[in-house]
C-alpha cells in the first residue's frame, strides 16, 4: 500500500464544529488514512491517504462534496 501526505488550503475557514465533522466525514472515504486541521488553523488541512485510491483531484473533489473548497499547497511526493 503506497501512501501520500497532502496539504490543502480551506477557502471558507471552517469553525471547530465544522472541522471535526470534515475530517470525520473524509475519514470515512475508503482509502483516506488520516485527516487533521494543523492547529488551530482553520484553513490548513492536512490528509494521509492510499494512492491506489486517491489523487488530488478526487481528494479536492471529495471536500466539495461536503460544501468546502480547497487547493493543495504542499505535497510529500512533489511527482505526485
Amino acid at each position: 500500500m503506497e501512501e501520500d501526505r497532502v496539504q490543502i488550503d480551506i477557502e471558507e475557514g471552517p469553525d471547530a464544529t465544522e472541522r471535526s465533522l470534515l475530517t470525520t466525514r473524509l475519514e470515512q472515504e475508503h482509502g483516506v488514512l488520516g485527516a487533521w486541521f494543523l492547529g488551530d488553523n482553520p484553513h490548513r488541512l492536512r490528509v494521509r491517504y492510499e494512492r491506489a485510491h486517491f489523487s488530488h483531484a478526487t481528494l479536492l473533489d471529495a471536500i466539495a462534496e461536503h460544501g468546502f473548497h480547497g487547493r493543495i499547497v504542499g505535497d510529500d511526493d512533489p511527482g505526485a
